[in-house]
């Protein structure tokens, strides 16, 4: 995962407060509970993510054992693999 879980915590508090602050939202739950939330989809959005670098990884490993992990095609083909994958499963990366 990219981003530490305190990170994600200090995310997810700064993300409710300018929420409730601008009036996006009119919480009929817990203030925390709502940060509890956010803290919970960019974390499953990050695993998201960290499935499908696993799968494309695994993919150019067995199909493409010839490129060389790092290299330029490699970082090529593993951008293509990663948004064939995620086109596949609907996920749109921000």
């Amino acid at each position: 995962m990219r981003l530490t879980e305190e990170r994600i915590a200090v995310l997810a508090r700064a993300i409710s407060e300018r929420m409730l602050d601008e009036e996006h939202v009119d919480l009929e739950i817990d203030e925390d509970r709502f940060r509890f939330l956010i803290n919970s989809l960019i974390l499953q959005d990050l695993k998201v993510e960290d499935e499908i670098d696993e799968e494309a990884t695994a993919f150019l490993l067995k199909n493409r054992p010839q490129l060389e992990e790092g290299s330029t095609e490699w970082e090529v083909e593993m951008e293509r693999k990663k948004e064939e994958f995620s086109i596949a499963r609907g996920y749109v990366a921000f």
